[in-house]
């Protein structure tokens, strides 16, 4: 597997989790849908990302292996940021226990901050990013 965008032909649905969680902190409205697909002996994996519905970052690789081969992130005007070869990095910001949002960042790119829907007033608070995995 290379590091472009997966082409998900191929790939069949293995799970879909809602509101997924990172460092066990559950993120609303964040779920990640998870594909794979046959390779040869091995098989690959693909985790598509959504928030509210809408799709934000993918990451991708092979069962078994502890990190993501790469990732990419939907940038704002609708461009991909990457591939970059390594987990998205998340970062869940909370007030008190409330997840008040979270970033999303590939590579060296800035972060996307993502307010989760029906906070108001929440700034990003001190945390550690996390990779994802599928």
């Amino acid at each position: 597997m290379n590091t472009a965008l997966p082409d998900l032909a191929g790939f069949v649905l293995n799970k879909v989790v809602e509101n997924i969680d990172f460092e066990g902190v559950a993120v609303p409205g964040l779920d990640g849908w998870f594909y794979r697909r046959q390779e040869g002996e091995r098989v690959a994996s693909a985790g598509i990302y959504k928030f509210s519905g809408d799709e934000l970052f993918r990451a991708w690789g092979f069962v078994g292996e502890s990190h993501c081969r790469a990732s990419a992130l939907l940038r704002d005007d609708g461009e991909w940021e990457g591939p970059h070869g390594d987990c998205p990095e998340i970062r869940v910001h909370r007030r008190g226990q409330d997840v008040i949002g979270f970033s999303v960042r590939v590579g060296e790119a800035e972060p996307r901050y993502v307010r989760v829907e029906g906070v108001r007033d929440g700034e990003p608070g001190p945390a550690r990013y996390a990779h994802a995995a599928g």
